[in-house]
């Protein structure tokens, strides 16, 4: 579900995007005077669009407005949409089907007491999300300020992820690991 609003946002940007390049474009090449002779040296008013404007102005200024308002709750919406955290799973199936599933609050906890039983581990925060069928984990892990990062990672990688997958028979299983640095010192024993 996210992967979708993730693709529509970047298509919806990209044509945003296009839009304000034709627009800066044609505005540069009007300046040089690629339009006509004398269009580089008319005043911004001075122009049919304008003029047009200002012959319908009881109608078109409130049709604008209204379109305006519309694009603007469109676009609170769409920011809501893209800043709302995924939908928290409750139950994960693990063959597939909802006969045999596993409570997300069991799995992240084993998840986080065996990342916090690390070396060099602060804190850990798991959250599961997605449909019971295809879930995935977001991983945040606060680690000391003396820990060896790429050895911590590699080991929540291949020990604490990999137990999560063949726990949920999804070895493919999708994984965000955010790695953050506390700032007061500590240790945990292995």
């Amino acid at each position: 579900m996210h992967g979708h609003a993730d693709r529509t946002s970047r298509i919806v940007l990209a044509v945003i995007g296009g839009i304000l390049i034709v627009i800066g474009g044609a505005g540069i090449a009007a300046t040089t005077g690629a339009f006509a002779s004398g269009f580089a040296h008319r005043t911004l008013l001075a122009n049919p669009g304008a003029t047009w404007i200002g012959g319908h102005s009881a109608w078109f200024w409130p049709l604008a407005t209204a379109l305006l308002v519309v694009l603007a709750l469109l676009s609170v919406r769409w920011l809501a949409a893209v800043l709302s955290p995924p939908p928290t799973t409750r139950d994960i199936s693990i063959d597939g089907s909802a006969r045999t599933t596993l409570g997300s609050n069991a799995l992240r906890e084993a998840l986080t007491t065996e990342i916090e039983g690390y070396r060099g581990v602060d804190a850990a925060r798991v959250r599961v999300h997605g449909d019971p069928q295809s879930p995935r984990l977001g991983v945040r892990v606060t680690l000391t300020d003396d820990a060896n990062v790429a050895r911590v990672r590699d080991r929540i990688e291949q020990e604490a992820l990999a137990h999560a997958r063949e726990s949920l028979d999804a070895p493919t299983m999708p994984v965000t690991l955010d790695l953050a640095v506390s700032t007061h010192t500590g240790r945990r024993v292995e």
